[in-house]
């Protein structure tokens, strides 16, 4: 697995105001990506995902450890399809995140979609791949790859706390184009998913 020295070597070297700019941080970037191990852990967290979308950290955790309590305490794809909806409503979620709990569940347990099988090829067919169920949108299954998978080079333009990140740094005006945020992640390629990592960590610092 890429190690968050050789990030860093590279954006010194291809991006020096970058390096500058977040080097308050480095020393907190992980030596390496987080990953979950198993199909168990990597159905658990992209359930987690899906629920956390739109909410806060707080709310998210709630209604999480309520529709596991649904699931019987297990969040596996069987147990997922044998809750009922009323009962996942109960537990917080809307019509259309269980349609999107159910649609994840069901390519699991058929064996279309294998979620061990995502750490071994490109970020770009395991995005397209996880595109293809009905709710995930391009949000969600950035951030499963980049703290689920452990994939190095993801970039996510949607996200509100790299947007504004990028920014500051560059000093662009606010509504900066997804174009433009592309081409200036493109720098850091391959190592996207570091840099990423440092962004939130400047944000979070201006926020405090």
């Amino acid at each position: 697995m890429p190690r968050s020295s050789s990030a860093l070597t590279h954006f010194k070297r291809v991006d020096p105001h970058f390096y500058r700019a977040t080097k308050a941080h480095h020393s907190s970037l992980p030596t390496q990506l987080p990953e979950k191990k198993t199909r168990a852990q990597l159905f658990e967290s992209l359930v987690r995902i899906v629920i956390s979308q739109q909410l806060g950290t707080a709310a998210a955790r709630s209604i999480f450890l309520r529709v596991k309590k649904a699931c019987k305490g297990k969040l596996a794809p069987e147990l997922i399809l044998k809750t009922r909806v009323s009962a996942l409503q109960s537990a917080g979620l809307s019509g259309a995140k269980i349609k999107t709990l159910k649609a994840i569940a069901t390519v699991v347990q058929k064996g279309t979609l294998d979620l061990l099988e995502l750490k071994k090829i490109s970020e770009a067919i395991a995005a397209e791949r996880l595109l293809q169920i009905w709710g995930l949108g391009p949000w969600s299954v950035e951030m499963f790859m980049m703290f689920s998978l452990g994939r190095p080079d993801v970039f996510s333009p949607g996200d509100l706390g790299l947007i504004r990140a990028i920014e500051a740094i560059y000093g662009l005006p606010k509504g900066a184009s997804r174009e433009k945020l592309l081409t200036i992640s493109q720098r850091w390629s391959p190592y996207r998913t570091f840099a990423s990592l440092l962004l939130w960590r400047t944000r979070d610092t201006k926020a405090g």
